[in-house]
């Protein structure tokens, strides 16, 4: 029989290759990578570009069986995913639906709601911005204390949110768990598209309708009894996404999800930022272990960027036009 290698196009007889102990596919004696005899079987990954555009609403509709809960997150984020659910749930395969890994959450828009419409039995939510990983973990172990927060506190001022900013900046010095995701939430609240080194909303010297404008206790308070309704089906990690994404990269019916911080301006947005060579080693563990091994499928959103175009090679691309603020 001649085999053909679905990635550097080798052929040659079946007893030039490596098989598999289960009769799927075979490993190419040349580049090492592993072809499936029936490609339908094969596992996935896909890469979905966003495309910063000028006019609102012009995300791809894309049609669901499910109607999602797209404002399940606690958190602003520049980029959030709640316009792409749709379009990331039309990526994923029924054999995969046991387990959802995020491993950058961030505001987890996607992954709440996926795990709340039922597409996964099991989350797990990752984040190595320790801030973002303390409010996760309060909301699945001891939501009550942030709620009674939120009920008992005065609204946060302008000087409430430098101090926390200030916290946040100097990597949460002295905070236990509970500080951190309570400074974490007032500053993503009330800072200008949730990003961390912003000014207030309104500014220094703004109006307090302007500051709170985004700050509901009720509002935030509902939201953190729905993701705590979820949470014996959530797993919180502050682990580093390449380490996480490696180790459950083996799990039987699981689907990774991607979401690195941005090549434009990441630096600006994130406390967790990537530089270049994050940004590559981070192509080069995807690509490997798909190439490599059958394994999670993979669904990876970035900003539509040169540097992402040319890392990328083996998945499947698709281009997503979206409009976002920054």
């Amino acid at each position: 029989m001649i085999l053909e290698c679905s990635y550097c196009g080798l052929t040659g007889p079946s007893e030039e290759v490596e098989l598999d102990s289960y009769n799927q596919g075979f490993w190419c004696g040349d580049c090492d990578s592993y072809t499936y005899f029936d490609p339908s079987k094969a596992h996935k990954f896909t890469l979905l570009l966003e495309t910063k555009s000028n006019l609102p609403n012009t995300a791809p509709v894309v049609s669901s069986d499910i109607k999602f809960k797209k404002r399940l997150s606690c958190f602003r984020y520049p980029g959030g995913k709640s316009k792409m659910i749709p379009i990331i749930y039309s990526k994923i395969r029924r054999e995969q639906r046991k387990q959802l890994i995020g491993a950058y959450a961030g505001g987890a828009s996607a992954e709440l709601a996926l795990l709340e419409a039922g597409v996964f039995e099991k989350l797990v939510l990752n984040d190595y911005d320790f801030g973002i990983y303390a409010l996760y973990w309060t909301i699945k172990h001891a939501p009550y204390d942030l709620i009674y927060r939120l009920q008992s506190s005065s609204s946060p001022t302008v000087k409430d949110y430098f101090h926390a900013q200030k916290i946040i900046k100097q990597d949460y010095p002295n905070c236990n768990i509970l500080d951190a995701a309570w400074y974490t939430l007032i500053v993503n609240r009330l800072a200008y598209s949730g990003i961390y080194k912003a000014n207030p909303l309104g500014g220094k010297n703004g109006k307090t309708s302007d500051l709170l404008s985004r700050w509901n206790p009720k509002g935030l308070i509902k939201r953190i009894n729905e993701i705590h309704d979820l949470s014996d089906r959530i797993t919180v990690l502050n682990e580093d996404a390449c380490n996480l994404i490696e180790e459950y990269y083996w799990h039987p019916e699981t689907t990774i999800f991607v979401d690195p911080p941005f090549v434009q301006k990441g630096e600006d947005l994130y406390r967790c930022y990537y530089k270049k060579q994050d940004h590559i080693d981070l192509c080069v563990l995807l690509e490997s272990l798909h190439s490599g091994m059958p394994g999670a499928d993979i669904i990876v959103t970035y900003d539509d960027d040169p540097l992402i175009r040319d890392l990328y090679y083996i998945p499947e691309t698709e281009t997503i036009h979206r409009y976002y603020s920054i």
